[in-house]
């Protein structure tokens, strides 16, 4: 009787002890039976996640990733310039009244669309999409542009004594879709070269030239839409190069200005950077 009521002041006096050393504890008691449930982490300490799992938490969703990763919406910003067949913006007499004013050639592109098909992982794909380009050749000499049936469009000189324009401005609108492959060094959307390359197909929807001159009777300003001859569709050579969100593009048109046989064969071309990207 000695014994067993020893025995069990032991046994208590261990699960009080047991009970502090280790505070989340269960008593579970089946007859004459006590099960004891210890919690492995009392403290409810969480471990520390380990650096890999917190890039991960970083890294957005597939979809967005490649949104991220994909560089051709936004607003552009960049000159425009009228080149011969060999690439040179020089003009001999018969293009002089061609001559552009490189301050006041300028264009803008709303890439509004982009879409890009991956061909390896983030890498490597193929970028497609829908912009709104316009171009502004802002023309050197004091003339007005003319259309002929037989000539195709050709340039009337206007004397100074006449008008002195302080703009004359050919400004082409048209509507543009590229398909370029696209190339990019990381699949880290915060640290990445990115290149891209291809054609950019448009049609024209839009010509205008536009003039402001003063005189004696005041200041005038005249916007006069035609069609002046221009190719309905431009094809360019398209290029697009930058560091995360900044980027650099090049277009070199493979078609003329203006179409066969009705006006001088030169080739517009523009470059500039991307302001602000979607």
């Amino acid at each position: 009787m000695k014994i067993g009521l020893l025995t069990i002041f032991i046994l208590s006096v261990s699960l009080g002890a047991l009970s502090q050393v280790v505070p989340d504890t269960t008593n579970i008691t089946i007859g004459d039976k006590t099960i004891i449930v210890i919690d492995s982490n009392p403290t409810k300490e969480q471990n520390s996640p380990s650096e890999d799992q917190t890039e991960d938490s970083e890294t957005t969703d597939y979809s967005e990733q490649k949104l991220l990763l994909t560089h051709f919406a936004g607003v552009d910003f960049g000159f425009s310039r009228l080149v011969n067949e060999a690439g040179v913006a020089s003009r001999d007499e018969a293009t002089d009244w061609l001559s552009t004013n490189p301050n006041k050639s300028v264009t803008w592109r709303l890439n509004l669309l982009e879409q890009k098909i991956r061909l390896y992982q983030d890498f490597v794909g193929v970028l497609t999409g829908f912009s709104v380009t316009y171009s502004g050749y802002g023309l050197s000499n004091n003339v007005d542009l003319a259309v002929n049936d037989s000539l195709g469009a050709y340039a009337l000189p206007v004397g100074s004594e006449v008008r002195q324009y302080e703009k004359n401005k050919l400004r082409v609108t048209s509507l543009q879709i590229p398909l370029m492959l696209e190339f990019n060094s990381s699949s880290n959307v915060k640290k990445h070269f990115h290149l891209a390359a291809g054609v950019q197909g448009g049609w024209v929807t839009a010509s205008i030239q536009k003039q402001k001159w003063d005189n004696e009777l005041g200041r005038f300003t005249s916007r006069r839409r035609d069609h002046f001859n221009l190719n309905p569709f431009t094809f360019d050579l398209a290029f697009r190069v930058g560091f995360n969100k900044t980027s650099l593009f090049l277009n070199y048109s493979l078609q003329p200005l203006f179409e066969k046989n009705q006006g001088e064969k030169v080739f517009p071309i523009s470059f500039g950077i991307q302001l602000l990207q979607f």
